[in-house]
């Protein structure tokens, strides 16, 4: 039950008293005093918050401290609490409130009389208020249609870090269809009365920016010509802040695989962003179980790439373009390519993505 005042329930019992002697509100008046205990005094978004009485009177409203329901605001509404004393609670946001209780009783002149306790309750979220975000509309997809778009979904490295994979198609030179635009997000938040912010990089300052919103296009991830991490937060409605980190890291790919001068084919898996078949046709005759290949991966651009932020690998061997020799008498042999973020120390800032060679014919 919510109250804008106790008062309400004193015009109620006044007019039930109003034609009697009030001398019988001596025997059942009981002095106030407000006091109220919870279990703890932090505890986790909707996790339920137990107030109980302490104290003494004839009824009790908490003012739990959140929006609508702040005892310093004026309009803000109050909640009775049970005939026992106690009212079940759950906050929304993360934050501190201020938690204010009123004990009241009618004394013998049939006046109110009430007195307040107040008490912080803290509430804190282990997601911090954001719970996905994705680059929408990115880079259009011809092979699947025409209005068919690369929209990554940015994936939690810790609870305020994300990695946001970026397909090497879009690292173009171009005000759309390309990371080296400015870029609209899609993201939701753990409260719609949260609000989300971009740290401008140019002036250092937030910007807030909502969802899918075409007047929010202005997120850069590309600085000084290179991929950079993004730095936003989420405001909550009580004023608790959380910062977040997203790193766009490049999906990696061979933009070339030649063994004895003969160039591969290659072209993504259409059923998976990071997986790329490298077709290769030999002459007749080649021995395959020990070849040379050469290869370069993201056309060695140094805004991508400085030979220490990429590794590729076969079975977990480290394999060197021009140097390594490899068996490809059974027709396929799978290269796995690591690129980390250039200039990031963060080692949680990588995607992988897997080289599939195949031998055609020979």
């Amino acid at each position: 039950m919510k109250l804008r005042d106790i008062s309400s329930i004193a015009v109620v019992l006044l007019a039930l008293v109003s034609c009697e002697d009030n001398s019988y509100l001596s025997d059942v008046y009981v002095q106030p005093v407000a006091k109220f205990t919870t279990e703890k005094t932090t505890y986790e978004v909707f996790e339920s918050v137990v107030f109980t009485n302490a104290g003494a009177g004839q009824n009790y409203v908490v003012f739990t401290g959140d929006q609508g329901h702040n005892y310093a605001e004026e309009g803000s509404t109050g909640f009775a609490t049970a005939s026992n004393g106690t009212f079940s609670y759950s906050y929304s946001e993360p934050g501190e409130y201020n938690v204010v209780w009123i004990a009241s009783s009618i004394n013998t002149s049939g006046e109110i009389e009430k007195v307040t306790a107040s008490a912080k309750i803290v509430v804190v979220s282990t997601d911090g208020g954001l719970d996905n975000l994705s680059i929408a509309r990115l880079y259009k997809l011809s092979e699947y249609g025409s209005n068919v778009y690369y929209e990554p979904d940015a994936r939690f490295v810790s609870a305020t870090t994300m990695v946001c994979p970026i397909l090497y198609d879009a690292w173009r030179d171009a005000t759309f269809n390309s990371i080296k635009a400015q870029q609209m997000l899609s993201f939701e938040l753990s409260s719609s009365l949260a609000s989300f912010y971009w740290l401008n990089p140019q002036t250092n300052e937030y910007v807030e920016i909502k969802s899918n919103y075409t007047g929010s296009r202005i997120v850069e991830f590309v600085q000084d010509g290179k991929l950079a991490v993004q730095k936003f937060k989420v405001v909550t409605a009580s004023g608790f802040e959380t910062e977040y980190e997203v790193a766009p890291v490049m999906i990696p790919q061979f933009t070339k695989f030649a063994v004895d001068g003969v160039e591969a084919n290659i072209a993504r898996d259409i059923a998976y962003y990071d997986r790329y078949n490298v077709e290769l046709t030999l002459p007749a005759g080649t021995d395959l179980s020990n070849v040379v290949p050469e290869f370069e991966v993201m056309k060695n651009d140094p805004n991508l790439v400085d030979g220490s932020n990429v590794t590729v690998t076969v079975d977990g061997a480290i394999q060197n373009s021009g140097v390594t020799a490899i068996d490809l008498s059974s027709g396929e042999v799978v290269y796995t390519v690591k690129c980390n973020l250039l200039g990031s120390s963060n080692e949680d800032y990588y995607e992988t993505a897997e080289m599939v060679v195949k031998v055609l014919n020979q």
